[in-house]
């Protein structure tokens, strides 16, 4: 789906990011599959297990422990033993952070433009804990900058104990953006996501890479609108 421009930036007020594969790049599978090779597990099948369990861990109504022992089982990998010890434990956990916290500076980029521009920014996150603590953390700096810091919130769903899709977590969101849905912008590369902030009258950019994405938002960066 190609997005078409925002519209007048005069009337925006709020953008509102998600994270993963937005503000990071795309998952590195190949911690994945050594996530599965550590469980003894087929990594295609891991793939498939590892999606399955996902939503209360990043609901954060399931602790990392649990949710690593329902994909073991749905796998029935043994290689770890009838349990997972503490260690392969913090392996695991330490190799799907891996995965997923690489930063795409071309969209810090357009976050500190953004910024710069006078913007209230938000991010709208489905995180567990775990990454939490990444995010907030080792993560949060890009070149001795603290890109968190140009945020004015962080919404994560292992607080809000609410998911993207569902329309009680852009409640929330919206109850932060200090703007009508209408000059709130949100941007995400899930289009189930994007569709359901449409739903609540915010305004919704289909994330694909950071080109298209600043093609959409030329307006409220100042910048002219590039043929579409």
């Amino acid at each position: 789906m190609r997005n078409e421009p925002i519209g007048a930036a005069s009337a925006l007020r709020t953008i509102i990011f998600d994270c993963g594969r937005v503000i990071t790049q795309d998952q590195d599978m190949e911690y994945s599959d050594r996530m599965a090779d550590l469980l003894g597990a087929p990594r295609m099948a891991f793939r498939t297990a590892y999606a399955a369990e996902r939503l209360e861990y990043d609901r954060g109504t399931m602790g990392a422990a649990e949710y690593w022992a329902k994909v073991a089982s749905r796998l029935n990998a043994t290689r770890l033993g009838p349990s997972i010890s503490d260690a392969d434990l913090a392996r695991l956990i330490e190799l799907d952070i891996r995965s997923w916290f690489s930063v795409n500076p071309a969209t810090v980029e357009i976050i500190r433009a953004l910024k710069k521009r006078g913007y209230r920014l938000l991010m709208l996150s489905n995180m567990n804990f775990e990454g939490k603590e990444c995010l907030l953390g080792s993560f949060r700096t890009l070149g001795g900058e603290d890109w968190i810091a140009l945020f004015d919130e962080v919404l994560l769903s292992c607080d809000l104990k609410l998911l993207k899709p569902e329309p009680a977590i852009y409640e929330a969101c919206l109850a932060l953006a200090q703007a009508e849905p209408g000059a709130c912008a949100f941007i995400d590369d899930n289009p189930e996501n994007v569709a359901a902030a449409r739903a609540c009258g915010i305004r919704g950019i289909d994330f694909t890479d950071a080109a298209a994405l600043r093609a959409a938002l030329a307006p409220a960066l100042g910048e002219d609108c590039p043929a579409l």
